[in-house]
């Protein structure tokens, strides 16, 4: 397919000259403030990006092919606002609707919808059926050409065979620092085995536990915790307590991929349905799930599942509007057995034919993959997005503080600028981008 040629040939060409380049780009400002944007497009191929700000929305819409943007103008409030990790405001449109979700710190999942004909934005209205089950706080939201729209998200309620959940703030910790040449040899979410990881942290306590925990700055730390449960070492003992002050009293959960319906654009949502449970008791709780709608309707979810400890990106299909789903089919051909969890879900699109596109971090490398297909390596980094139109195919990730673009013009992956929550939508001809630095949010056309 030449969407497909063009960028792996040059995701080939990156590989092998195992180096990225820096690109003298023309950027602009969307907004001196806020926080994990995300944007999609209407029928009219206008351009509409949400972001939060402390616990407020804003919206900024683009009606000349992202040439310029409007100031950003509040339409929510929401008390205890989530911004993080991949978590923050979603937008869908459909031919008569705008619907916005999103979460709070107590888990619930919330909507704001404006008929097209209005002009004020009405909500929140619940998403999930269950008080704070929407727990991890990671969804994501879509429209279908029918009007219809779909949340999913990552539930956490507790089913009836699972009421002796344990109560723990690490996630997935080991019993004991890892001693044994197997152990040292798995993978860490830092991209680095345990081994390499040891080497970097000096002397071990003994009789402790490894494990890790996500920081306010979005970075995953490590801790070694004792029998007693308290932390003995720690790459951040400040960032630990603050870790430990937010999740007080949480129950280690069993998260599960649930989905709800609205038909009448965001102002109900049906009953809260379980698509998927992992044999293991849970998904990789701490990675965004993605949802995209294809041409005809039917809807693709993808997540990182949690088999036998692999943590894997996995996507499942629906043809009959969410009522029923396929088994789910793992992506990519290599594996990531970890012990812990990445925080790092990927992105999915498909494209006018109806193929399914992703791109997904494993091991601390991106990797894009089409259902059924080989995967291609781009790069060092996380956190990627994908875009495509009928021509090419575009990509965005983070690579540290550097955010990187892969194009058709590119023959090695583009620093662009730096910064997080790299995004990108395709346009009439070529695509944007989107990031967030410490200037604000950032947007570049291509």
């Amino acid at each position: 397919m030449k969407i497909f040629a063009t960028i792996i040939t040059a995701a080939i060409i990156a590989i092998s000259c195992n180096e990225t380049k820096d690109r003298v780009v023309q950027t602009k400002l969307l907004a001196a403030f806020g926080d994990q944007p995300s944007l999609t497009k209407d029928l009219n191929n206008n351009i509409y990006i949400v972001f939060g700000e402390q616990e407020s929305i804003y919206l900024s819409y683009s009606k000349d092919d992202g040439e310029t943007f409007s100031e950003a103008s509040k339409i929510a409030e929401l008390k205890g606002l989530y911004l993080g990790y991949s978590s923050g405001p979603r937008i869908a449109i459909s031919k008569d609707y705008s619907v916005v979700t999103a979460m709070n710190r107590e888990g619930n999942y919330f909507s704001w919808t404006k008929h097209s004909s209005a002009e004020k934005w009405h909500g929140p209205v619940r998403v999930n059926d269950v008080d704070k089950s929407a727990g991890e706080v990671l969804g994501d939201l879509t429209a279908t050409p029918d009007g219809k729209f779909y949340a999913v998200w990552i539930d956490t309620r507790i089913l009836p065979d699972e009421m002796n959940a344990q109560a723990d703030n690490e996630h997935n910790a080991s019993p004991i620092a890892p001693k044994t040449e197997a152990e040292l040899d798995k993978m860490t979410p830092h991209g680095i085995t345990v081994r390499e990881l040891y080497a970097k942290i000096g002397e071990i306590p003994e009789n402790t536990r490894l494990s890790f925990f996500g920081g306010e700055d979005e970075n995953i730390l490590w801790v070694f915790i004792d029998s007693e449960g308290k932390a003995v070492k720690a790459e951040n003992m400040d960032e630990y307590n603050k870790f430990k002050k937010r999740n007080a009293g949480r129950v280690k959960p069993k998260g599960k991929v649930y989905l709800s319906l609205s038909d009448d654009g965001g102002q109900t949502w049906s009953k809260s349905q379980l698509v998927y449970r992992s044999p293991e008791g849970s998904i990789c709780e701490c990675c965004k799930p993605s949802i995209a709608s294809s041409a005809d309707g039917a809807l693709t979810i993808m997540f990182r599942n949690n088999i036998d400890g692999y943590r894997d990106l996995h996507f499942t299909k629906s043809s009959d509007g969410g009522k029923s789903f396929s088994a789910p089919e793992k992506l990519g051909s290599g594996t990531w057995k970890i012990n812990a969890c990445p925080m790092d879900g990927g992105g999915l699109m498909v494209n006018k034919a109806g193929e399914i596109m992703t791109v997904w971090q494993r091991k601390g490398e991106v990797f894009m993959a089409s259902a059924g297909k080989a995967e291609q390596q781009i790069g060092k980094g996380r956190s990627p997005s994908i875009a495509a139109n009928d021509q090419h195919t575009y990509i965005v990730y983070a690579a540290g503080e550097n955010i990187m673009s892969l194009g058709p013009d590119d023959t090695m992956p583009v620093k662009i600028g730096t910064g997080s929550s790299p995004k990108v939508v395709t346009l009439a001809n070529g695509a944007l981008q989107l990031w967030v630095s410490e200037a604000g949010i950032n947007y570049r056309k291509i």
